[in-house]
């Protein structure tokens, strides 16, 4: 799945979204990733919405869903709760396209705490440890 690629062809606006979710860890080779997680401003999510994207969800659990793409306008999970505009203000830029840091990734898998969101830690810092 070329990740950059399909984001780019959405052709979103610069400045209001960013790759989250495990697709940061794919761009960095870590892993691979089975879908793409899309954090973006309110504005851009109700743009999209407008224009056709099928809503799934309730809640603050609500997500806009097209092929194996999931946009989300807040990224609350458990006691993570990053501000989105910051989270994409401080996004890295690979290729020309916004990926949240990996160090925002791990302190989202961290509150999560699953099985597979440790080990993925684990992963990144790995990862982390042979890039310095």
């Amino acid at each position: 799945m070329d990740i950059l690629k399909q984001v780019s062809t959405l052709r979103l606006p610069s400045g209001q979204y960013a790759i989250f979710g495990s697709g940061p860890m794919a761009l960095h080779g870590i892993r691979e990733s089975r879908d793409i997680d899309l954090i973006v401003t309110t504005n851009l999510y109700n743009e999209l919405h407008r224009s056709g994207w099928q809503e799934e969800g309730s809640g603050s659990k609500k997500h806009l869903v097209r092929d194996n793409i999931e946009i989300f306008s807040s990224w609350d999970f458990d006691n993570y709760h990053p501000i989105p505009k910051q989270l994409i203000n401080e996004a890295e830029i690979i290729d020309g396209v916004a990926v949240v840091q990996l160090s925002e990734v791990m302190k989202w898998k961290n509150a999560f705490g699953r099985e597979k969101d440790l080990a993925d830690i684990k992963l990144i810092q790995d990862y982390l440890l042979t890039e310095k």
